[in-house]
């Protein structure tokens, strides 16, 4: 049967590779659950749809040159940060990851089957086992790196201080609604890969859309919003001094949310169904069904959960509940203004609960994400230290060499309304909307000439809302 199954596939394969005429929308290979539907303003849109195999074919097929580039940046990264070989990081991966894949997640095993075999149409080989790897890249940083105090210097602590983020409701909103907020803080090199939009329409669970990179199963930049009535994102939490103990990967549970949860309890379940305790997080979560909001941090013996239908929560890569923050991590940044983390944490605070409290709309969220006060200098200043991140921009950051290929590499914005229709605005590059030129940048800082083939310009873009309109959602059934 499994034979017969795969000789189905090459089959499909070569005829949808003969056929490809055109790929404008609704116009796609026969056999192609899927289609491309916007491209625009730097993010590419899509939507994939039907069952698991499907779904990753679609995937595949669709962004294989979005893909590409991934065959190159991961191995540089793999060696440049986690300073480790090729062989050793698959080595893990394939110890650790694709055992617990295959066994407890079949449908999302099958989905990176059909991601391969998408790509292989196009003579883009990458097996299932690598498309793994690719997707448990944060997972395998805490295991190489995380919790090793000895082998980890402060630069390379200081990577997984990525993403500003927030979400209030109640009186802290201008309609009483939830709006949500968040900016990714990458190196430049991944961060070039995370521009598609997903609309994901399974045959079983939610329909859900997220900002994610071509090969991943779920956002891992965590930004999503599910039909559900659940949106959701999150900021990482730094210096944790404990090694994963795997136990399910973060990303297969949040996809497992993401998909079939139905309340904020139940992602709470899933989430800790498990725990590798790999990529801590400050997760924020919001159901457009109660209007109540949720932070949900998560170490690997520890938690923390806050809940409300009238406040604000944040976060800016520490954890904000003390214990989880004493007895997890080796963060002692958390007040201090002239570090990154302790600079966001008072300028958040100040803009959510002083400033914009009781006028938050999807206006003035862009407004904030976009904020480039340094509360250290008492100035506005586009460095390490501003809510939108410019680490390419300073001198003298800390815990990274200056003007390291690092900052806020996107922003999204969304609201009640917005994210029922599974709609949000984007900005691609920084929310600030900087430009970035590759040429001038290595020509100023030749430093970092090995990373020049790695890295892509980030010009100056507008605002965009995202979105999948009716007649595509009933075209896809």
């Amino acid at each position: 049967m499994k034979n017969s199954r795969n000789h189905q596939r090459t089959i499909k394969q070569m005829e949808i590779k003969k056929n490809y005429t055109v790929t404008n929308r609704h116009k796609m290979p026969k056999g192609v659950c899927g289609s491309i539907i916007d491209s625009k303003e730097g993010w590419k849109t899509i939507c994939v749809y039907g069952d698991s195999y499907d779904r990753g074919f679609a995937h595949g097929y669709l962004l294989k040159n979005e893909f590409r580039p991934i065959l190159k940046i991961l191995p540089f990264i793999v060696k440049t940060v986690l300073k480790v070989t090729m062989k050793e990081y698959l080595e893990k991966s394939n110890t650790l990851i694709l055992p617990v894949i295959h066994q407890q997640y079949s449908e999302i095993f099958e989905e990176i089957k059909g991601i391969s075999d998408g790509l292989k149409v196009w003579g883009i080989h990458a097996s299932p086992e690598y498309i793994i790897a690719w997707n448990s890249y944060m997972s395998l940083y805490s295991v190489f790196l995380d919790g090793s105090v000895e082998n980890q210097n402060d630069h390379q602590k200081s990577m997984t201080e990525k993403c500003s983020a927030f979400i209030a409701t109640g009186s802290a909103t201008k309609d009483g609604k939830i709006v949500m907020g968040h900016t990714t803080h990458s190196d430049f090199a991944t961060a070039s890969l995370f521009n598609i939009i997903m609309y994901v329409i399974p045959i079983n669970g939610h329909p859900f859309v997220m900002q994610t990179s071509p090969g991943y199963v779920a956002s891992v930049s965590d930004w999503f919003i599910s039909t559900s009535g659940i949106m959701g994102c999150e900021t990482t939490i730094s210096s944790i001094n404990y090694k994963p103990e795997f136990g399910r990967p973060f990303f297969c549970r949040i996809r497992q949310a993401m998909q079939y949860a139905n309340s904020l309890d139940q992602y709470v379940e899933i989430m800790l169904h498990e725990n590798a305790g790999d990529y801590a997080c400050s997760w924020q979560f919001g159901n457009i069904n109660t209007n109540e909001i949720m932070l949900f941090e998560i170490g690997l013996r520890t938690h923390a959960i806050q809940r409300t239908k009238d406040g604000i929560f944040y976060g800016m890569n520490s954890a904000i509940d003390m214990n989880l923050r004493t007895l997890e991590t080796d963060d002692k940044d958390f007040n201090d203004i002239t570090k990154s983390t302790g600079a966001r944490n008072v300028r958040l605070n100040y803009l959510l609960n002083e400033k914009y409290n009781g006028n938050i709309d999807a206006k003035v969220a862009r407004i904030i994400l976009s904020d480039h006060y340094d509360v250290f200098k008492s100035e506005v200043e586009m460095n390490t230290r501003s809510i939108c991140r410019h680490t390419e921009l300073d001198p003298t950051p800390s815990k990274r060499p200056g003007y390291y290929p690092f900052g806020c590499t996107d922003a999204k914005v969304t609201t009640s309304d917005m994210a029922r229709q599974l709609a949000f605005f984007g900005r691609f590059g920084s929310a600030c909307g900087r430009d970035f030129n590759v040429k001038k940048y290595i020509h100023a800082h030749p430093t970092f000439k090995e990373w020049q083939p790695f890295l892509r310009d980030f010009p100056k873009r507008a605002w965009y809302k995202l979105r999948i309109k009716r007649k595509d959602l009933h075209h896809f059934g």
